[in-house]
């Protein structure tokens, strides 16, 4: 199967840590399941330039260099190489971030298991993933944000969403939940005639 794989929150463990530095940045008390990557549009009195300086300063810091494993991901990720399926991230993050997420990606060792990383150039992410997920013909695509799983579900392309606090809401009829690594590694076998690991 080819299967493409979202980074931060399937991968990596991101948007809870990115939400507490923007709630101490700005004096918030934002809970979680309201998090999301652009939450300073929900707050008008934020200057965008004061908002895009905060992500600016996050990365310089190292915020994505830094972010630990999703847990069981490098070991799932190991067992989709060895059976065989075709593996691409699919990130949001934009060209400017790629030698980050590279140099994680080598750093926590899962680098060599994928064909391709594809980052976010303009367009809204959830067209940009829809769009990457077509051209690249995915038998499969793996998320966390529920609006941008729901834009690829509309081609078709079934979707394991990796079921988080601020995900929550009904899906469509190509979506599933998962809970765990684990747990997809299940879902992917039965998606794939029963073959591989469970």
């Amino acid at each position: 199967m080819k299967i493409g794989i979202d980074l931060d929150d399937v991968l990596a463990d991101s948007l809870p840590h990115y939400l507490q530095a923007f709630n101490r940045h700005f004096g918030l008390d934002i809970e979680v399941t309201h998090a999301a990557w652009r939450i300073a549009d929900r707050f008008p009195h934020i200057p965008r330039q004061e908002a895009d300086d905060f992500f600016t300063e996050l990365i310089e810091d190292g915020f994505f260099s830094s972010r630990p494993l999703f847990p069981g991901a490098k070991e799932a990720v190991e067992v989709l190489a060895e059976d065989g399926h075709r593996l691409y991230i699919i990130t949001g993050r934009s060209p400017q971030e790629e030698p980050i997420t590279r140099r994680w990606l080598t750093h926590v060792g899962v680098s060599s298991y994928f064909e391709a990383v594809m980052h976010r150039v303009r367009e809204p992410v959830g067209h940009h993933k829809s769009s990457a997920a077509s051209a690249l013909q995915l038998d499969l695509f793996i998320e966390d944000e529920l609006a941008v799983a729901l834009a690829v579900s509309e081609t078709a392309i079934p979707v394991l969403l990796f079921d988080h606090p601020w995900n929550q809401g009904p899906l469509s009829r190509t979506m599933c939940r998962v809970q765990s690594w684990g747990e997809a590694l299940t879902r992917i076998a039965e998606l794939n005639g029963g073959n591989g690991h469970r």
